[in-house]
């Protein structure tokens, strides 16, 4: 897709974004959504927000992010750049936020209106590209209701999410807002006495009537992801130092689920994904650990088989659908050495036999494997993601 084509219509996606909202968390835990979400609406009043040291404990939901991020994997790697470059135009020169639609209450939202800004920036941090939207965040001149929606979804994400970002985006977050907070809070006081109360009072040249309260907004939510961003460093120490799950894995498992949409695997491959963590808990039986490890190889088994098959389909080609099949193709067709079939064929032919023939898994082994088979899929999918390879649905 040419990168005027792609901008078009990732337009047309931030555009129904504005009217029909569709960013949300639901609880990881279906049997508690309900509970889940009343506890999430009493956090959302709160700043800061309280940091959720378990990073898996809600989980993101969005249509159009689906759409976005499908459009962003159909341009070139070498427009990639100049496309979010030219989306994050609407945080340098701040989209209007829109009331909404129904009138009754989303969230992020600010005096009832809400924002294609949130989506942004769900898309440029899960993308990659926090970067270039925390600079564009320098360049508006006043603070605006769009922006300060944007801010409340960066408090969600990291106060749901920390581990999305990294332990130094996560020091940087204050000094990269430092300039959208001067312009808010600059909007916030026309005069005010100068320290210990005596002689004549400041007044402030930037004030323009109209912008108080957007400006506190700004300024309290923007204090408010610093506090979260202390609170998330310090998760990530913690864990560290007590070896507490590899937040890495939960970030790379993330990263395997955002490939495994943009590339257009089947839905089945994420639910398998979801379904061997499920039986991964920490208080998973040796019988639940054994199921971990059955999704964990069908997972594998079918990254290669849906690969194989597209890569087949492009070329003109036939390709076996089996496992086997599918890896001597992947690895005649140059897409991996034969030390690399090797491995992960050792790696199926392992996780086979942990958990078809012993009547148990140990934990040490579902925990090795679980995060073998997810750092191989960051890899595999790294791969086929530069290489350009679009999955077919079959």
């Amino acid at each position: 897709m040419d990168l005027h084509e792609a901008l078009i219509k990732a337009v047309q996606i931030l555009e129904e974004e504005q009217v029909e909202p569709t960013l949300g968390y639901r609880s990881g835990d279906r049997e508690l959504e309900l509970a889940a979400q009343s506890l999430l609406a009493l956090e959302r009043n709160k700043r800061p927000r309280t940091v959720n040291e378990n990073p898996k404990l809600y989980v993101f939901q969005s249509v159009n992010l689906n759409l976005l991020v499908r459009v962003f994997s159909q341009v070139a790697d070498a427009d990639r750049a100049e496309f979010v470059s030219t989306l994050v135009r609407y945080v340098r020169k701040p989209i209007a936020a829109v009331d909404l639609k129904t009138g009754g209450f989303h969230f992020p939202s600010f005096h009832h209106k809400t924002s294609a800004l949130a989506l942004l920036a769900e898309f440029c941090i899960r993308t990659g590209y926090l970067k270039e939207l925390l600079a564009a965040t320098a360049e508006p001149k006043l603070p605006t209701a769009s922006l300060a929606i944007m801010l409340k979804e960066i408090e969600e994400m990291i106060a749901l999410n920390f581990n999305l970002f990294s332990d130094s985006e996560l020091a940087s977050f204050p000094s990269d807002l430092a300039q959208l907070r001067k312009i808010a809070e600059q909007q916030t006081w026309l005069t005010r006495g100068l320290r210990g109360g005596r002689g004549p009072t400041e007044n402030n040249p930037h004030y323009q009537r109209g912008f108080d309260e957007v400006g506190r907004e700004i300024v309290e939510a923007i204090d408010g992801i610093a506090e979260e961003c202390r609170k998330a460093r310090f998760w990530y120490l913690k864990g560290a130092l007590q070896e507490l799950p590899n937040l890495e894995i939960e970030s790379d498992k993330i990263k395997v689920e955002g490939f495994l949409v943009k590339l257009g695997f089947s839905p089945d491959m994420v639910r398998t994904l979801n379904a061997a963590e499920s039986d991964y808990k920490s208080t998973a039986s040796a019988f639940e650990l054994k199921n971990c490890l059955g999704h964990l190889r069908s997972f594998l088994e079918h990254l290669h088989r849906e690969s194989a098959k597209s890569i087949a389909i492009a070329a003109g080609q036939t390709v076996d659908d089996k496992w086997g099949s599918a890896t001597l193709f992947l690895r005649e067709q140059g897409y991996f050495t034969r030390q690399h079939e090797t491995f992960v064929a050792s790696l199926y032919t392992l996780l086979s036999d942990e958990s078809v023939h012993p009547l148990t898994a140990g934990r040490e082994y579902a925990r090795l494997l679980r995060n073998v088979v997810i750092e191989y899929g960051v890899m595999f999918l790294t791969m086929l993601d530069k290489r350009g390879v679009k999955i077919f649905s079959l």
